[in-house]
C-alpha cells in the first residue's frame, strides 16, 4: 500500500513546517525530559518534529514511510548525528526491543494501524518509557475555516473520496482523543498519565492559508485534480467573504 503524502512530499516539506513551541514546553512542564533521551519519532515525515527534538538533546530515530521525506530528511540533518530516518513504517520500524524512553507520534496516529502500532511501541519501549500522541488540529467552528470544511466536506461526497484514516469521526472524545483509542492504549499496559489540550494562534495570509491547506489531512486523500479543484473553489468562497 503506498504510502498516504507519497506525490505531495516536496508541497509538504514546503508548506508545513511550523510546530509551536508549546507543544515540547507543555510536555516538559509535565516531567519529560528529552535530554539525552533515545527517541522513536513514528510518522516522522521529513523531520520537523525530529529536530526540534534533537536540539532539546534528544536522540532520534525517524521512521517514515514515504521515501521523499527520508531522502530530504538525511540531507538536511546529514551533519547531524542525534537524528537517523528509517525508511519503514511505524507499525513495523525495525527498532530492537526495549531501547526507546520516549516513543512519540504527532499528528500520524489517525493514519497507523493503531493495534498493530500500539504492540510495536510497546516493543520498542524500556519497560519505564513514555508513549506521547499529540495532534495539531484547526479550529473549525467558525469563519473562513469552518466554510473552508464545508467545502471539502461536500467535495469529498462529489468525489467519492475513500477515506484511509483510521478513525470513527463520530465516536466521543476525550480531549480529541477516540475513547475508544484510550482503551487500547490501557488494552496494552499504557496508564494514562495525562490528557490535555493547549490552544496557540498562528496567522496566515490567504496564499500561505490555501498552500498549506493542500497537504492537510482533509485533502490529501483527494485525487490530484479533485484535490486542485476543491483549493481553487476554497480560494474563490474566499474571495467573496
Amino acid at each position: 500500500m503506498s504510502a498516504i503524502y507519497d506525490g505531495i512530499a516536496a508541497e509538504y516539506i514546503k508548506n508545513r513546517e511550523s510546530i509551536p513551541d508549546e507543544l515540547l514546553s507543555s510536555l516538559k512542564i509535565r516531567g519529560i525530559d528529552f535530554d539525552g533521551a533515545k527517541i522513536a519519532d513514528f510518522g516522522a515525515g521529513p523531520g520537523f518534529l525530529s529536530d526540534l527534538l534533537s536540539a532539546e538533546g534528544g536522540i532520534v530515530d525517524a521512521v517514515e514511510p514515504v521515501e521523499e521525506f527520508i531522502n530530504h530528511g538525511k540531507e538536511k540533518f546529514k551533519n547531524n548525528n542525534k537524528v537517523n530516518f528509517n525508511l519503514r513504517h511505524a507499525e513495523e520500524s525495525g527498532l530492537p526491543s526495549k531501547t526507546y524512553d520516549i516513543v512519540f507520534v504527532l499528528s500520524g496516529w489517525h493514519w497507523f494501524r493503531r493495534t498493530e502500532a500500539i504492540a510495536e511501541a510497546e516493543r520498542i519501549l524500556k519497560p519505564d518509557g513514555y508513549l506521547i500522541i499529540a495532534d495539531i488540529n484547526i479550529e473549525r467552528k467558525a469563519g473562513i475555516v469552518k466554510d473552508t470544511m464545508k467545502i471539502i466536506k461536500r467535495n469529498r461526497k462529489k468525489y467519492k473520496v475513500d477515506s484511509r484514516l483510521h478513525i470513527n469521526k463520530k465516536e466521543q472524545r476525550i480531549i480529541n482523543f477516540p475513547v475508544s483509542w484510550i482503551g487500547e492504549w490501557q488494552g496494552h499496559n499504557f496508564e494514562i498519565k495525562d490528557l490535555y489540550k493547549k490552544s496557540y494562534r498562528q496567522e496566515f495570509d490567504r496564499e500561505e492559508w490555501i498552500r498549506r491547506l493542500g497537504t492537510y489531512r482533509s485533502l490529501v486523500e483527494f485525487k490530484k485534480k479533485h484535490r486542485r479543484k476543491t483549493l481553487e473553489k476554497i480560494e474563490a468562497s474566499e474571495r467573496t467573504l
